[in-house]
């Protein structure tokens, strides 16, 4: 991963930035929270918000819901200029090589690696890297301030995560295995549409047309067999992964409802665990997504790292 730590060097100002927008934008929820439970008490209680409650609340609705849209647009910056350094380096290297060396690179294997490599990344870096970042921050400070307000309820109803976990291990490592398989089905089939285009004289010369249409439809195959398989195997698992996200919600129902009965809990912290829930089970949802594709990243940027100029 030296290739992506030189990227995020590069980028450092931005990627701090992002970071730290990333940072205050869960930081404002949890406190959005906290006063929508605080209301929601009252309410409870028998005692209308004032208005300069309900200014306070609608002032932080708009804070909150700023600092998430800068939230989004700075990471964007950061990565899609993270994913522009990237394509130029790669440039970069091919045209610093000797006119001998280039002559001899295959067109098949560059063009495999654009349509592979170079775009998996930069797709990577758009939808998943901050995403990934902010999903952790969240699930750990989230998960740490529901600890204080309610230790038991946020324990008993939130133990099925670590199974999740485990779960989510297993199946990332069965989803990154068929996406690989479905990658290099692809190069395959690039590589035979490069070898038609070379030979294409050839091939028409000794009437080869036939056999060759026949090797390149049985690579094509192989690729469209792979990745519906692997669109399968994610879709399987990641469907079973989100079942199993519902079960600390329902204890938090159960659980939390009966200690709201035997006067524990408030109204206004069950909201609070209710509407959080989804920062700390609901993230483990999509985590064999998010570890799936990181591998593949990984792979991808274990291919490109020797092809780029620094």
């Amino acid at each position: 991963m030296k290739a992506l730590v030189k990227l995020i060097n590069k980028r450092r100002l931005a990627s701090l930035f992002a970071a730290g927008a990333v940072v205050a934008s869960s930081a404002l929820a949890l406190v959005w929270n906290a006063l929508l439970g605080g209301i929601i008490d009252g309410v409870s209680a028998g005692v209308a918000p004032g208005g300069a409650e309900v200014a306070r609340a609608l002032a932080l609705m708009a804070t909150t819901g700023a600092a998430a849209y800068c939230s989004s647009m700075i990471s964007g910056y950061a990565c899609e200029g993270m994913a522009h350094d990237l394509r130029m380096g790669y440039a970069r290297h091919i045209a610093s090589l000797p006119v001998a060396e280039a002559e001899r690179l295959n067109s098949g294997e560059q063009i495999s690696r654009l349509q592979n490599e170079l775009a998996d990344v930069s797709a990577y870096l758009g939808n998943n890297l901050f995403q990934l970042f902010g999903d952790c921050i969240r699930f750990a400070v989230t998960f740490g301030w529901l600890l204080s307000i309610n230790a038991r309820l946020a324990l008993s109803a939130n133990l099925p995560v670590f199974a999740i976990m485990v779960y989510v291990y297993f199946s990332s490592k069965a989803i990154g295995i068929a996406v690989a398989q479905s990658q290099e089905a692809k190069e395959r089939m690039n590589r035979h549409a490069d070898a038609m285009l070379t030979l294409f004289p050839i091939i028409k010369l000794y009437d080869a047309a036939r056999m060759t249409l026949k090797n390149y439809g049985d690579a094509v195959g192989s690729w469209e067999q792979r990745t519906v398989r692997a669109e399968r195997v994610r879709a399987r698992l990641m469907s079973l992964s989100g079942l199993l996200s519902n079960v600390p919600l329902m204890l938090l129902f159960l659980i939390g409802g009966g200690m709201v009965l035997d006067g524990a809990l408030t109204v206004g912290a069950l909201y609070v665990f209710l509407n959080l829930s989804g920062n700390v089970s609901g993230v483990m949802m999509n985590m064999p997504g998010f570890i799936s594709a990181f591998r593949q990243f990984s792979a991808n940027m274990g291919r490109l790292a020797p092809k780029l100029a620094d």
